[in-house]
């Protein structure tokens, strides 16, 4: 439960970058580098990927940072959460953080796999957490090869959803609908049954094809309102997986969302014949 409520922290804090940026708050985010807030500074939040945070004066809402660790002087004062994925938490005498204080790194996994193994349910979550942590990161070190050294076919898949979105729905729908018929045709013949690994793969390339579209548009939309439109593909596809990721964790609809993505990317790759055609 504790991981769900950390990644859902995650997402607001993008969607509360955004809304600030808008309104010209102050909001800092920053990838492969440190931030520090100086004392007698505010700002609204803090988000680091890979990098370490150090406050001395105020920040309004949460710091997080993913990939790194958060250090509160005692001159710190942090109006909501602070949270550290893959880093610690080090909060000096006098700090003031109004929130929660939330760590997920190494030993907090060793402390879940033992409370699994003692029948603790709560370690069935963490269990469940790092099994998304480990197909998340798998995906982008897949994806991300395949965006820098094919960028053509997943630009044309990622432009054509974008411009036929409905039609793109529609074709991933009936194309999930026909891979049990077309499978079941295939066993009718000696041939046929050995192409069924075949279309098996080619259903899952052009779904893992389609999902890192999707991604790209979502990261480049997501840049996009931040004020950064021109940035690369590797980039907005970064982004894009790593939203998509973290709203697989809101309750309910958040696998629906990724299915749904599934489908809109799937589709994307039929009507534009793997990014061979533009739709």
């Amino acid at each position: 439960m504790k991981s769900s409520l950390t990644c859902l922290t995650v997402l607001l804090m993008v969607l509360g970058f955004v809304s600030g940026a808008r309104a010209e708050t102050v909001s800092i985010v920053k990838i492969n580098g440190d931030v520090v807030i100086e004392e007698n500074t505010k700002v609204r939040n803090v988000v680091v990927f890979g990098g370490q945070i150090t406050v001395h004066g105020t920040v309004e809402q949460n710091v997080v940072a993913i990939g790194g660790s958060a250090v509160l002087t005692r001159t710190a004062v942090v109006g909501g959460d602070v949270v550290a994925l893959g880093g610690i938490i080090a909060v000096g005498n006098g700090a003031d953080v109004r929130g929660t204080v939330t760590e997920i790194n190494s030993s907090n996994i060793s402390d879940a796999i033992s409370d699994l193994l003692s029948d603790d349910w709560e370690g069935w979550s963490w269990l469940f957490a790092i099994f998304s942590l480990v197909v998340f990161v798998t995906t982008l070190v897949i994806a991300m090869p395949i965006v820098a050294l094919i960028p053509k076919p997943i630009v044309t898949i990622s432009e054509g959803i974008a411009l036929h979105t409905y039609r793109a729905t529609i074709a991933g729908f009936i194309g999930l609908l026909m891979i049990a018929p077309v499978a079941v045709l295939l066993t009718l013949s000696v041939i046929g049954i050995v192409l069924i690994p075949l279309e098996m793969i080619l259903v899952i390339c052009a779904a893992f094809f389609g999902f890192i579209a999707v991604a790209r548009n979502l990261g480049k939309r997501a840049l996009s309102l931040a004020k950064k439109p021109n940035d690369s593909l590797v980039r907005q596809t970064f982004w894009g997986l790593l939203i998509l990721w973290i709203i697989g964790w809101i309750p309910y609809v958040g696998w629906m969302i990724k299915v749904l993505a599934i489908v809109l990317g799937l589709g994307g790759v039929m009507i534009t014949r793997f990014g061979t055609k533009k739709a």
